[in-house]
Formats: structure tokens, C-alpha cells, sequence
């Protein structure tokens, strides 16, 4: 099956991506066959996009363990899709130890280690695309910028991405590693959805530049997605207008905001997946995308940054 596509970079991947971190989460560890299948189907269905990270995992001493999910499940998979066309994007500079504390390192010798510990779990010789997952308040932007680009020199990863960055920070890097266009930065992942839309400016500067826009969570998260028509009706009316559900009407309005926009829901059934997809061929006037626009974000973030943004340097 072929789907619309867009662009990261100088590669071409279906519209929309599989967020595969639910499939991590604490309840799926004994569902492993179903998390498998959920890849297949977005597989079969044409998603080229599968989003991961090492710190997916049930337990900070299973780290990787999302990552050596989806080297399985394309591994294992046998459908009539082209694996070969498949775009898996990690992430690395937020770190686990034991009993749950969670912590930064994007110092070379970290940042360095965790990319390494990705290449193996992903069981590849050079990461498509890696992205850094959040600043490291111990260091200024500039020098973790300056380690991203020495692993891309070195052959460890293809291109690169930012997550959670700030306009400022956007620019930093984009000075110091060039954009889409010159091989430099050609992702972002921040966070979008009808609950938090507070990092405009990072969005207009992807779309003035090019450089994709993943939003994360784009439902609202796991503990929203599922009554998300109930919490914003006006997501649930304009579906009822189009024939959709609330969440694929939000899909469908996130496409409709930028060009560069790539939305990465998750899913941990293959049913969802099917819905993910329908939601690519749902057309909005630009009267019902306005409506949309006009709802009101709660603007909390799913993980506020507790520690202040890191020096630009």
C-alpha cells in the first residue's frame, strides 16, 4: 500500500510515522506478539517511519528495550512492503539508573556511549537518523551540538535531529551543523497536539526552513488519546462533519497545519494502526482547520523541563 509522503531531509517517508514507544510501556511486556504485529500492520499499511529511543523500556535496567522491539519486528516481518524503504529514528542524551532516576548526559564520552549502545540494539552499522533527545543543563547548547556533528563525521549516524529544543537552540544548531539542505539538521521533535501548542516559533522556523516537525504525543498522550473527542468536542463535531473519528480529525488537521508537519502517534494494536492511516484520507476545508486552530490548548507539557534550559555557549 502507498501513502502520501513528506520529507525529512533528502529521505522520502509516508506522512505519517508509528510512535513506537506504548509498546514499551509497563503492561506490554508479556504482549510482545501483539507489539510485533502492531509494526507489521504499519508495515503492510505503507508507514516508512518508526520512531524510537533508547530509554523506551519498562525499567530502567531494560533500556534499549524498544529499540530491539523494532529490530524484531523488521527482522521477523515478511509482508509486501519494502523493509529496505523503512526510516527508524532513535534517540539519545537522557539516561536511567537504577531505581528510576532519571538524568541527562550529552557529554561526548555519553552521548557517544548511548549512540553505540543504539547501533547494536537496532543491530545497524550507522543510525538513519539520530536525535538528540534533551538538553543537558551541565553543558552549554553549543557543545552538545558540537558532539552530535562528531558522531555524524564519524559515521555513527546519517543525519540528525533535535527533540525538544527551543527557537534559540534551533538556531544554534542550525548555525553551528547547517540545515536540511547541507546534510545538517533535518528533524525536530517537540510537542504538539490539541493539549500543548506553545512552541510556535519552532514550528514556523521548520516550516520557513524545511526541516520536519514530529510532533510527540500528537493525541495528547497515552492517558488522552483514547476520550481526546471528549476533552475538545470540537475535534469530535468536525469528524462527525467528515466522517472521522476525533483522533483521526486531529491527524488530519496537524497535516493540514505545515507542510512539514509528520505526526508520530502511538499505537499497541494493529486496529489502531488502521486509523492512523484513514486519517490521511480525511480533507479538511480550511473553515474547519480554523475551528480547530481556535480551540484552546491546556499548554502544560506532558514532561515540563524541571531544569533550566542549558547556556547556548
Amino acid at each position: 500500500m502507498t501513502l502520501s509522503v513528506r520529507t525529512i531531509g533528502d529521505l522520502s517517508v509516508s506522512a505519517v510515522g508509528l510512535g513506537c514507544m506504548p509498546q514499551s510501556f509497563t503492561e506490554m511486556v508479556d504482549e510482545r506478539e501483539r507489539a510485533v504485529a502492531t509494526i507489521h500492520r504499519a508495515l503492510d499499511l505503507g508507514i516508512t517511519l518508526l520512531d524510537t529511543a533508547n530509554i523506551y523500556a519498562p525499567t530502567w535496567d531494560t533500556v534499549g528495550h524498544n529499540e530491539l522491539l523494532v529490530a524484531e519486528a523488521l527482522r521477523s516481518y515478511s509482508g509486501p512492503a519494502d523493509r529496505s524503504g523503512v526510516v527508524v529514528t532513535t534517540k539519545g542524551g537522557i539516561t536511567r539508573s537504577v531505581g528510576e532516576e532519571w538524568g541527562r548526559d550529552s557529554s561526548a564520552q555519553g552521548l557517544r556511549a548511548a549512540c553505540e549502545a543504539s547501533l547494536a540494539a537496532l543491530g545497524v552499522e550507522a543510525i538513519t537518523l539520530y536525535q538528540h533527545h534533551r538538553h543537558d543543563p551541565t553543558l552549554t547548547y553549543r557543545e552538545q551540538m558540537i558532539t552530535l556533528a562528531s558522531l555524524q563525521q564519524d559515521g555513527l549516524v546519517e543525519r540528525i535531529g533535535l527533540s525538544n529544543v527551543t527557537a534559540p537552540e534551533l538556531l544554534l544548531a542550525l548555525e553551528l551543523l547547517g540545515g536540511p539542505q547541507s546534510g545538517g539538521v533535518v528533524s525536530v521533535q517537540n510537542e504538539w497536539s490539541p493539549r500543548y501548542r506553545r512552541d510556535s516559533d519552532v514550528l514556523d522556523l521548520c516550516t520557513q526552513l524545511g526541516i520536519a516537525f514530529l510532533p510527540w504525543s500528537p493525541l495528547g498522550g497515552s492517558t488522552q488519546a483514547h476520550d481526546i473527542g471528549s476533552r475538545y468536542a470540537e475535534f469530535a463535531s468536525v469528524g462527525g462533519e467528515v466522517g472521522a473519528t476525533a483522533q483521526e480529525t486531529i491527524l488530519a488537521w496537524l497535516l493540514a497545519t505545515s507542510p512539514v508537519m509528520i505526526p508520530i502517534p502511538g499505537a499497541t494494536r494493529p486496529q489502531t494502526v488502521d486509523s492512523i492511516v484513514r486519517a490521511l484520507a480525511v480533507e479538511l476545508t480550511d473553515e474547519q482547520v480554523a475551528r480547530l486552530n481556535a480551540t484552546e490548548p491546556e499548554m502544560d507539557s506532558m514532561y515540563p523541563d524541571d531544569e533550566p534550559r542549558s547556556v547556548l555557549g
